[in-house]
């Protein structure tokens, strides 16, 4: 089935455009809802969709077990760039095992060629959905949120492994086993880059896109993401860049806002090259120097300035929150913008 985006009216995969509206048709990710896939699982419902496809909550029919899985959208599964993409997804996530990052089961082509990938399914809510409620962190508080990534990603980047796409939608807060403590998980590693760990040769290629689009979400990506040279002069993408981005997104949880949220990739990308964001000690009462300067550090425009690693950015946080923190000296909380003030997001692959 297909749908169209604008009156929402449903039409058989033979028809292209809206007969209402005019607009162009697209796959209807719900239309898998209720069915079978493969004739082992159970679609339940749509959980998201994004650049590399829609993903779904399923049961196992045997077994009963409730996993996620994420269908390559059909329109590409013909495409040999997507398809070398979505094998790297599986070969990364399905060696990389950690506490803190969703497991990856299987990478499956269904007799129909639907081609899809069964993942553990985390209950529970984003840490995007967790701030448009509470809008802003403690320092404490976000590095209780935070160390767990952290953790995950030192191991990904030991291994080769690097996110390239941190950002408060792809940090799961959810229930541990036991379902009393929260459980902090990485989500989507859709844009690995690999080096040996997969068992793929490097191709010498230092940026995958597709039809011009950059990978990654703007709002988070790293000045080298964006194709701006570092000092050390090598192209690579290293686990640098997760760095910055999640420096990024600590700042967001403590100050109540994004970094840069201008409303064009152009302008974006300006910022991340450019612009450079007043202290957090200096705009939020409660944040000690010491935290401060090392989210400053983490978002250094150039990588070399930067931690060397995510364990390094997780030992000086936790020392950094040890530390008193100076007088306040009569200064007062900025005004905390609505969640419903925020730009739409530029469009930019996932």
């Amino acid at each position: 089935m297909k749908y169209c985006t604008i009156c929402k009216a449903r039409y058989e995969d033979g028809v292209s455009f809206c007969p209402t509206d005019g607009e162009v048709l697209e796959d209807d990710p719900s239309s898998l809802v209720d069915t079978v896939l493969d004739g082992q699982y159970k679609i339940e419902s749509l959980l998201g969709k994004g650049g590399m496809g829609a993903v779904y909550l399923a049961r196992h029919i045997l077994l009963g077990d409730r996993v996620a899985i994420k269908i390559l959208p059909r329109e590409v599964q013909n495409n040999a760039e997507w398809l070398r993409r979505f094998r790297r997804e599986g070969q990364a996530a399905r060696r990389f095992r950690h506490a803190n990052a969703v497991t990856v089961y299987d990478l499956r082509t269904a007799s129909d060629g639907t081609i899809y990938m069964v993942m553990e399914y985390v209950e529970g809510h984003t840490l995007d959905a967790e701030l448009k409620q509470r809008v802003r962190f403690t320092p404490a508080e976000a590095l209780e949120v935070l160390e767990p990534i952290m953790s995950g990603l030192n191991t990904a980047h030991a291994m080769g492994v690097v996110h390239r796409d941190l950002k408060p939608e792809n940090i799961m807060i959810g229930k541990s086993s036991g379902g009393n403590e929260s459980s902090v998980k990485l989500l989507d590693l859709c844009i690995a880059k690999m080096r040996e760990i997969a068992g793929v040769e490097s191709s010498g290629t230092t940026e995958l896109t597709m039809a011009g689009q950059v990978l990654g979400t703007p709002y988070y990506m790293s000045p080298e993401q964006w194709g701006e040279l570092s000092r050390d002069g090598n192209f690579e993408i290293d686990g640098r860049a997760d760095i910055y981005s999640l420096g990024l997104v600590a700042y967001q949880m403590i100050s109540g806002k994004r970094v840069f949220a201008s409303n064009t990739l152009h302008e974006l990308r300006r910022e991340h090259l450019y612009a450079k964001p007043p202290a957090l000690c200096e705009v939020m009462p409660g944040v000690s120097p010491a935290f401060s300067d090392a989210i400053e550090r983490a978002i250094s425009k150039d990588r070399v300035d930067r931690q060397a690693t995510a364990g390094q950015l997780a030992e000086e946080l936790r020392a950094a929150i040890r530390q008193p923190i100076p007088a306040l000296e009569g200064r007062t909380l900025p005004a905390i913008p609505h969640p419903e003030d925020a730009a739409a997001p530029p469009q930019a692959a996932r």
